[in-house]
Formats: C-alpha cells, sequence, structure tokens
C-alpha cells in the first residue's frame, strides 16, 4: 500500500511524512527533494494523484485563512475544488482507500470563547467555508462506500519554523521562534490575546491515528482539543532562552480578528477515540526546541 500526502512541504506536512511508515508519495506545488511537484489546482494533476496502489490519502494542501480570503477564487480552487478533484478520482478509483483530511476550526467563526462537540459551525471567512463544505464531501464519500474518511478540525498548530506565512495566527509562532532565534519581534495583538493551540507533535498523531481506527457514527469529523494560550503566557515560556526582544504593537484589523477567535476547543468524542493533546505551552516549547534545535531547520522549516 502507498500512502499519497498533499502539501507535504508544509509544516505539518514534513513533519508527517517523516513520520509514516512505509512507501510515501509526497506532493507539493513547490516540489523539492523526494516530492512531487504539482498545483492541485489544476485538476488533471490533482485526479492522477489516486492510483490502485494508493491505499491512504493525508490531504494537508490548502491556501491558509488570510491567503483564501484575499484571493477568492484561488482559495476556492485549492481548498475546495482540489478536495473534490482528489474525492472523485478516488471514487473512480473504485478500492475505497482512507482519506484523512486536515480541516480547521475557523469553521466555527468567531465570539466563541470556549468550542466543544455541540458547537455549531458558522464560518465567517471564506477559508472555514470551504473547509467545511470539504468536510460533508468526505462524510457523504464515505456514506457511498467509496472512501473511509475522516476530518479533524485543527486548532492552532505551533510552533511553525522558517517565515511566516499569510495565516492569521502566524504571530503565535513568531512570538516564540523570533527570540529564541536572536531576532527582535514587533507582535501585533496584545498581551491578553488568546488562542486555542496544539503542538505538531500531536497534530502528526493524531493523523496517524485517524489513518488507524474505525469510526462508526455517520459524521467523520473530530474536533482536536486546543489548550488556551495567551501571548504573554507564550513568552514566559521562552523566558531565560530568548536572546531576541519582543515589544507588543496591537494592529487593529488583525486584534479584531484575533478578539472573535476561539480561546479554547474540548472535545469529549476526541478523548473517547484516543485522540492525543498538548498539555502546556511548556511542553510545544520544549517540542519545538528538541525538534528544530539546529538554526538552519528553525529558519528555514
Amino acid at each position: 500500500m502507498r500512502i499519497l500526502v498533499t502539501g507535504a512541504a508544509g509544516y505539518i506536512g514534513s513533519a508527517l511524512v517523516k513520520a509514516l511508515p512505509g512507501d510515501v508519495l509526497a506532493t507539493d506545488q513547490a516540489g523539492g527533494d523526494k516530492l512531487l511537484a504539482g498545483n492541485l489546482a489544476y485538476p488533471q494533476f490533482a485526479r492522477s494523484l489516486i492510483t490502485p496502489d494508493i491505499g491512504a490519502v493525508f490531504h494537508l494542501a490548502s491556501l491558509v485563512s488570510g491567503g483564501a480570503e484575499q484571493n477568492f477564487e484561488l482559495g476556492t480552487k485549492v481548498n475546495l475544488d482540489a478536495t473534490r478533484d482528489l474525492l472523485e478520482a478516488c471514487r473512480l478509483a473504485g478500492h475505497r482507500p482512507k482519506f484523512v483530511f486536515a480541516s480547521s476550526i475557523a469553521v466555527y467563526g468567531g465570539h466563541h470563547d470556549l468550542v466543544n462537540d455541540d458547537t455549531p459551525p458558522s464560518p465567517r471567512l471564506s477559508y472555514g467555508a470551504q473547509k467545511l463544505v470539504c468536510e460533508i464531501l468526505i462524510d457523504d464519500y464515505t456514506r457511498k462506500g467509496y472512501i473511509e474518511g475522516c476530518s479533524l478540525r485543527l486548532p492552532t498548530v505551533m510552533v511553525r519554523p522558517g517565515g511566516a506565512n499569510t495565516a492569521v495566527s502566524g504571530w503565535a509562532s513568531a512570538i516564540i521562534r523570533e527570540p529564541l532565534a536572536g531576532r527582535d519581534y514587533v507582535c501585533p495583538v496584545r498581551p491578553d490575546t488568546r488562542m486555542a493551540c496544539i503542538s505538531v507533535r500531536r497534530v502528526v498523531e493524531a493523523f496517524i491515528h485517524a489513518s488507524r481506527i474505525q469510526m462508526k457514527e455517520p459524521q467523520k469529523t473530530v474536533l482536536l482539543p486546543g489548550i488556551p494560550v495567551s501571548a504573554q503566557q507564550m513568552l514566559d515560556a521562552v523566558k531565560g532562552r530568548a536572546r531576541g526582544k519582543v515589544r507588543f504593537e496591537p494592529d487593529p484589523t488583525l486584534q479584531k480578528i484575533m478578539d472573535a477567535v476561539p480561546k479554547e476547543t474540548r472535545s469529549r468524542r476526541a478523548e473517547a477515540l484516543g485522540f492525543p493533546c498538548s498539555k502546556n505551552i511548556e511542553e510545544i516549547v520544549r517540542e519545538y526546541e528538541e525538534d528544530y534545535s539546529d538554526p538552519a531547520v528553525a529558519r528555514h522549516g
């Protein structure tokens, strides 16, 4: 059995590829060492990836929140149309592969301090709407017997190495990464700004776990637990080791968005199904320092 990973050059994708056993077909738009280069926005490429020997698909490729909001057409092609093309290719292949999808708590929109299994989705950005549509499609393709699907709603995953991307939550990694690397950083939110967080290690474990379990319920979406962490707590977690300085200069537009995002996610369903969670921000920082201790890796990802 071969395993397909889309978005394999990304933060989560690259960590997942390293952790997966067996024969992995890793693809990303940028290409690179041992990566198949290709743009999922082109249906022919997306559909060509599902061959009879593909037994599991980890679909992580996406245009993240800020980028999808700025470029609606591209966001729709990458986040929605490409997912449908992969699902159609699975249907036509006829062998019911496992299909694990990276969704997001962006499906809940804003103004929820706590999100749990009973919180109804209500996206306020195109990115969240696109993810929600994909979840519904995955449930339906599973119901029809074309795939065995599972969608994971991810809180903010940190600490991301390398430079900033277009995610509105990018500051949450930068406030840890930059001072540890000896670089000063201007944080664009208030110190008391909180968000729901999980480490990349726990997310990789969750993806692998999702590919191995059987879910009996018709609804195949699982909310991963995210611990509530403030910007000040993130900064405090690197005290004594940070060589760069941080100052807070809130950006009104970004602050308004962050004030509305979920501050914590809890899921009894995820716990019952055996999905992992992060314990605290100190654990998240420690894992980052262990995994990206090489300054060159931390800088370039």
